[in-house]
């Protein structure tokens, strides 16, 4: 069992492989990067992860869990506050849910796109999907959308690929597609 030191240490090597992975893909997660990232030898990182592999599996896992985490605060709020009257307020919400304003989106959408290269982000990925949906889920129940949560995930994504593929703003074009969906859905 490592020691609390020990646990700490590879708890801020992950976290600096998770900021890695999200601002520079797969590709920029090695333990040279990350042992600079954090400060620390290298030797730090061969000793608490056996390979780049398992390093980036845990990346993938902490950055999987801090987005479904956000969409579960969005959805504990909007349970909350009971009822979701308006579409604005839902495309609101679901922004909150999926998109960060603290983050790099472009750093965010290389690493999705890339992940299906780096057989362990992808496996992370897509075995923290399942919170992500839920709580997107949640937060559509409660507006009384019909809106699957993995469609309503799908447009918020797409359109942030296409904004930053044109040089759009990718809240705006994410909200002007949401809003389109949710419209064509009640009409």
């Amino acid at each position: 069992m490592p020691t609390p030191k020990g646990q700490q240490r590879r708890k801020e090597l992950i976290e600096a492989a998770g900021h890695l992975l999200a601002t520079s893909g797969p590709s920029g997660v090695t333990m040279r990067a990350v042992a600079e990232e954090v400060g620390c030898s290298l030797s730090a990182t061969v000793y608490y992860f056996a390979d780049r592999d398992e390093l980036l599996a845990e990346a993938g896992r902490y950055n999987i869990t801090l987005w479904a985490g956000r969409a579960e605060r969005v959805a504990e709020k909007a349970e909350a506050a009971g009822s979701i009257t308006t579409v604005e307020d839902l495309v609101e919400l679901l922004l909150e849910a999926v998109l960060s304003r603290e983050a790099p989106l472009y750093g965010h959408y290389v690493t999705l796109l890339a992940a299906g290269s780096s057989a362990p982000v992808a496996r992370a990925y897509f075995t923290g999907r399942g919170r992500l949906n839920s709580a997107v889920g949640r937060v559509l129940r409660v507006a009384g959308a019909r809106l699957s949560a993995e469609l309503a995930i799908t447009i918020v994504d797409g359109a942030a690929v296409t904004a930053l593929s044109e040089g759009r703003d990718v809240h705006d074009t994410a909200r002007g597609m949401l809003r389109e969906a949710l419209a064509s859905e009640a009409g």
